[in-house]
């Protein structure tokens, strides 16, 4: 029996989410189940299904898929993924913090200069509207004669490409909402690319998705033993019997500050400091 082949371009869209939220799961799925014993088995069909994924993912499909949404089958989505482009944001800001702080300190003047009295909402959360008003505000910040020098120069030359990582992703964020339609031609070549796209990832994700259930079926409980499973990752892992939590998160960003650097961020930055 063959495969069915994504029918929609909706599908295909959400396929190609997919295809590119589960490599890092699974990398982290294989560091967790390392760490437990008589597994041998299932750490190979974990390595079977990381090998599958890989043969059918050679390129990042993000700049299809936000293109995609341009298209008028796939206006809904729209928000979804300007969410999920929050993250984006949310991630560049926070490693532009610890990259200043870092490179000069945690009273560094620089960190002064760009994030005193900045009301910084809850990115991944807050409204178009409010991160729209923050983005352009520290737009403007990073924009001065001040921030331009320190970052042409040590110590903070090293986090310049933080800085153009961030206006990346702020400029990318808003591409989903600002862009303007597209002629009919070349919405009917991208249709047919999403189209594409979408049945070339399509079986290599589900062999490579049921492989990973079927490797950690048998783990859950010691994971969650083992304190390696967050109380969120259960609860998005509990509604598929057969699904795991480890496939339902993204795997933290160890390149991010943790919560205690982050409060002592936020200390320097209180009044009175």
């Amino acid at each position: 029996m063959g495969s069915a082949m994504p029918s929609t371009l909706v599908e295909s869209f959400e396929l190609l989410v997919l295809a590119e939220q589960l490599p890092p799961r699974l990398e982290t799925a294989a560091v967790a189940l390392a760490q437990l014993p008589a597994l041998d088995d299932e750490q190979a069909w974990l390595a079977a299904a990381r090998a599958r994924l890989a043969t059918a993912r050679t390129e990042s499909h993000a700049r299809l898929l936000d293109r995609a949404l341009r298209l008028p089958e796939l206006e809904a989505l729209k928000g979804e993924r300007g969410k999920l482009l929050q993250g984006a944001i949310a991630d560049e800001v926070e490693r532009l913090q610890a990259g200043i702080a870092y490179a000069g300190g945690a009273r560094s003047p620089l960190l002064d200069v760009l994030f005193h009295n900045l009301k910084v909402p809850a990115l991944r959360k807050c409204a178009r509207g409010e991160l729209e008003r923050f983005c352009a505000e520290l737009e403007r910040r990073l924009a001065s004669s001040y921030a331009r020098r320190m970052f042409t120069g040590e110590p903070y030359v090293a986090v310049a490409p933080t800085v153009q990582a961030l206006e990346a992703a702020i400029a990318t964020w808003r591409s989903v909402f600002v862009d303007p339609p597209l002629a009919e031609p070349a919405v009917a070549a991208l249709r047919d690319e999403l189209a594409a796209a979408g049945r070339t990832v399509e079986l290599a994700l589900r062999q490579a998705r049921l492989l990973a259930q079927a490797a950690l079926l048998p783990a859950a409980d010691l994971l969650d033993a083992a304190g390696l499973l967050t109380a969120k990752a259960k609860r998005r892992g509990k509604d598929d019997d057969d699904s795991h939590p480890l496939l339902e998160q993204d795997p933290p960003d160890p390149l991010l500050p943790t919560p205690d650097e982050r409060a002592e961020i936020a200390a320097v930055h209180a009044p009175g400091a």
